[in-house]
């Protein structure tokens, strides 16, 4: 067993070393795919837990000895963007014969109200505009850190609502690129909200006024990038036989 823990929450070491156990024990399932997430109690405090599956034999070659595992990129990368994620309490590695098996990422948890999905899908939802507005300044501050989540989807953009208006919190935060990022690159990363055209527009719009960009060419690039993933994921699905959306 290999572990690194956060030095802020030396009171979580009990949780780390029966991990494993711990996050059999949990009933409360938050995602079941190929890796699980489950909200683990401990110490009357809730946490996140992620258990990424056991990799084949090749990942198990290359995350044991060239590559950084899932769980500890998603580990130091909540350090390294601790304003935008729940913050990070540890990553666990567990060896099978000298090699990586099943590993684990633990998180504190965010108790948001929904997830940025809720507010695309539906039309009526109350104060779009404003989370909307929000979302783009978030969306900004974040590049402008230069942080590339290459999976800014929906379902992995948290929204709480508080007393300042509303916080925004990004996960599955294992895929992540951090370099300066051009136009096009801020742009073609909205293209994963599968939005609609005047709710893109009006995210451009305003992350145009955060950002003293062009508000034209945010608009046109975000567009152009959003149907452009339209028409492929939506040609995917027809060769796979299944219902394709606008």
């Amino acid at each position: 067993m290999k572990y690194q823990l956060n030095p802020e929450c030396s009171n979580c070491q009990p949780l780390v070393l029966n991990i494993a156990a711990k996050f059999a024990q949990s009933n409360y399932v938050l995602q079941e795919a190929r890796n699980v997430i489950k909200k683990v109690s401990f110490q009357d405090k809730d946490y996140v837990v992620k258990s990424f599956k056991k990799p084949n034999f090749v990942n198990q070659l290359l995350y044991t000895y060239f590559r950084p595992s899932k769980a500890l990129r998603s580990y130091e990368y909540s350090l390294k963007i601790a304003q935008f994620v729940p913050k990070g309490i540890a990553f666990v590695e567990c060896y099978e014969k000298g090699l990586i098996g099943e590993s684990y990422f633990i998180s504190e948890c965010f108790d948001y109200d929904f997830t940025i999905r809720e507010v695309l899908t539906n039309p009526a939802f109350e104060d779009r505009e404003s989370i909307y507005t929000q979302f783009a300044k978030f969306a900004y501050e974040l590049h402008q850190q230069g942080v590339l989540h290459r999976d800014f989807s929906p379902g992995n953009i948290l929204i709480k609502r508080s007393d300042q208006g509303y916080l925004f919190n990004i996960i599955d935060i294992n895929r992540m690129d951090f370099k300066a990022l051009s136009l096009k690159q801020r742009m073609k990363n909205f293209s994963m909200l599968w939005a609609s055209d005047d709710d893109l527009d009006f995210i451009a719009q305003q992350y145009a006024v955060f950002s003293g960009l062009n508000a034209e060419d945010c608009k046109a690039l975000a567009q152009g990038f959003n149907h452009s993933n339209k028409r492929f994921k939506n040609f995917k699905k027809r060769l796979k036989g299944r219902p394709v959306t606008d």
